[in-house]
């Protein structure tokens, strides 16, 4: 078979490599650059979990890079060579003497081969934050010069350096997958639970945020409600943070004294801060069966106290060693550690009966309605069922607790009134119970009702219970036979109440047409007065209306009258004054002209008359002279002669003229 493996492997100048001879074990450190050529009793190593493997050159880990960290970095050598001036030089190396479980920690920038058995690790340097820090570890105290012992760790905070690499001696603590921890922030609502592993002695010039003062190893310290950061400290571990517990109103904790034992409920509305140095958050679990009863969730909050809501109508007792307290609904109750709800175990069934109770923590004090169903037996001994429903409410609030004394209120209840049942029915025959069965029943119970007053009701002093209505539900008459006669009778007795309802009916509707008959009549005579009355009105309005007009109209003719008098005198007046000028202008004229006027106008008057009067001469036969005169003569005119004498002339002048016309 041929070997095909390669012989001869080149380093470069960066790189080194491993060859064992097979012959001594020896291991000797080839250094690039250079050229290793195998012999046949050579092979390529390498340093594996603490001892040597041969490696096949073609697998690529024959040959390995020198360890190398830039300035910002720092590598962490295993095994240094005895003799620290050593150096490796190019080509082939012999082995050197180690240091072996001593490890030395070398600063960048560098960059070496590993002598055979040695491991390195390359570290970047740590960058901080003021608010981060490291954690170092002493690992050899001679190394690192310093005083503390191996395994002391030493805390390097943000605050004071920003970059830092160690020293050998010193090795930085990897945490949670990273070498930088974050600083505690101290905060309003929270605080820092902190353990002393070392005891010391705090200064104000620490800058911890300890309040000074000497403190042994194994004490608490806690931190609370304070600013900045927190760095722990060779002498001081933090346990963890405490964050405040907010609590709502009727929302509670419940708190241990660690010094006392004693247990207190802290209620809300608050923040609550616990200090673990001094106490403790502890829970209070219920079984399954008293979150039934108590009415919460079964699985609530456990660090929350227990809290129960009691409804409207409701009340719950709350007891404890000493105390024992009401709490009346609406409200949510915060119970103490020690405190517990009394349990009450009700009668259940139809009749009531304890075989089976109803638990429950929850008394209803108002509108509790309780039913039950009795068997009764009446005086002619005959048996009847009676179904009941009592309405029941607890009354005395300044004695409160009372209502908790009798744990099955319903059977005390539904025994002390069946017993009264039972008396007031035996005293009474079928006959005369079944026309008044409720009225017998409630009086039992309630007592005798009175005008204008509430039934009394029946009060219990044993727990303060009063029965305040009974409401009887059914009657029933167990003997068939008798409830064939009762029912006889009664459908008997309800034919003759609805004939004389129907009777009365009818006799309520006569009387209502009869009275909308009557309003009616008496709706048209208000009407027709009404109607009647408004005329008269009319009529006297029209009349009042016409005698102002007639007396307006009065006034007006009276004025037209009296204007028109006084136009009238004035126009007398006028003419008076005309006349009178006229008479005196005319009495100023000379008589000549006087008798001038008359003559002139006894001849116009002569012409006119000639004019006239001669037609009616020709047709009486006369002259015209005497148709004249005997005009003239009838008129009272002094002066007719002269004017007859004026028309003979006139006529005998025509006369003439008429002749010689004629001729």
């Amino acid at each position: 078979m041929t070997d095909t493996r390669e012989r001869d492997i080149l380093v470069a100048s960066n790189e080194y490599a491993y060859v064992q001879d097979l012959t001594k074990g020896d291991i000797v450190l080839y250094v690039g650059p250079t050229k290793i050529s195998l012999s046949n009793t050579e092979r390529l190593v390498d340093y594996q979990h603490g001892r040597f493997v041969p490696i096949r050159a073609e697998e690529g880990a024959a040959v390995a890079m020198l360890c190398a960290a830039t300035s910002s970095q720092y590598i962490v050598l295993e095994n240094p060579p005895k003799d620290p001036n050593v150096k490796p030089t190019k080509g082939n190396n012999s082995a050197v003497d180690l240091l072996m479980g001593r490890k030395v920690v070398v600063p960048g920038p560098a960059s070496f081969p590993l002598w055979p058995g040695q491991r390195a690790r390359v570290v970047d340097g740590h960058a901080l934050r003021e608010d981060e820090y490291l954690v170092v570890r002493v690992y050899d105290d001679e190394a690192a010069e310093r005083s503390e012992p191996i395994g002391t760790e030493i805390v390097v905070r943000g605050t004071d350096t920003s970059f830092y690499i160690p020293t050998t001696g010193l090795e930085v603590l990897l945490g949670k997958g990273s070498y930088v921890h974050k600083a505690r922030r101290l905060r309003k609502g929270s605080g820092l639970h902190l353990r002393v592993v070392k005891s010391f002695e705090a200064t104000t010039r620490d800058g911890t945020a300890i309040p000074p003062g000497s403190y042994a190893a194994g004490q608490d310290i806690f931190l609370e409600e304070g600013e900045g950061f927190f760095f722990p400290t060779a002498s001081i571990e933090i346990v963890g943070e405490v964050a405040a517990i907010p609590l709502g109103e009727r929302e509670g904790v419940y708190v241990r004294d660690i010094a006392t034992g004693r247990i207190t409920t802290v209620t809300g509305p608050i923040n609550y801060l616990p200090d673990p140095t001094r106490v403790q958050i502890i829970a209070r679990s219920l079984d399954d069966a008293r979150c039934d009863l108590y009415n919460v969730a079964h699985d609530r909050d456990l660090v929350r106290a227990l809290s129960v809501y009691v409804p409207s109508g409701f009340a719950v007792l709350v007891t404890a060693k000493d105390q024992r307290k009401v709490m009346r609904g609406p409200q949510t109750c915060v119970l103490d550690y020690d405190e517990d709800l009394e349990v009450l175990e009700l009668s259940t069934g139809k009749p009531k009966s304890s075989e089976h109770t109803l638990r429950t923590c929850f008394l209803q004090t108002d509108g509790n309605k309780v039913s039950d169903v009795l068997r009764l037996k009446t005086a002619d001994h005959n048996e009847i069922e009676v179904t009941v429903s009592y309405r029941v409410s607890f009354v005395g609030l300044e004695h409160a607790e009372r209502w908790f004394n009798v744990t099955d209120y319903v059977g005390l209840l539904c025994d002390h009134a069946g017993s009264l049942l039972r008396a007031a029915v035996h005293a009474s025959s079928i006959e005369a119970f079944y026309q008044n069965s409720t009225e017998i029943l409630r009086m039992a119970i309630l007592g005798e009702k009175r005008e204008g007053e509430p039934r009394p009701g029946r009060h219990f002093e044993e727990n303060g219970m009063w029965i305040y209505d009974v409401e009887v539900l059914d009657v029933r008459i167990l003997d068939p036979e008798v409830q064939v006669l009762i029912g006889g009778a009664q459908r008997d007795a309800i034919v003759a109440d609805v004939m004389r309802r129907q009777e009365l009916l009818r006799l309520e509707n006569e009387r209502l047409k009869e009275q909308v008959r009557r309003a009616i009549c008496d709706e048209q005579a208000q009407t027709m007065a009404s109607e009647r009355e408004r005329v008269e009105k009319k009529r006297a309005v029209d009349l009042a209306t016409a005698e102002s007009a007639a007396a307006v109209a009065a006034v007006a003719d009276g004025s037209r009258m009296a204007a028109r008098e006084r136009e009238q005198d004035l126009e007398r007046k006028m003419l008076e004054a005309r006349v009178s000028a006229f008479r005196d202008q005319m009495g100023a004229l000379a008589p000549e002209l006087i008798a001038t006027l008359k003559t002139l106008g006894h001849q116009t008057l002569a012409m006119e008359l000639s004019k006239n009067a001669s037609p009616l001469a020709i047709l009486g036969g006369e002259s015209v002279t005497d148709v004249v005169e005997r005009l003239l003569g009838a008129l009272p005119l002094g002066a007719s002669s002269s004017v007859g004498a004026l028309v003979k002339a006139k006529n005998g002048t025509r006369e003439q003229e008429g002749g010689k016309t004629g001729r």
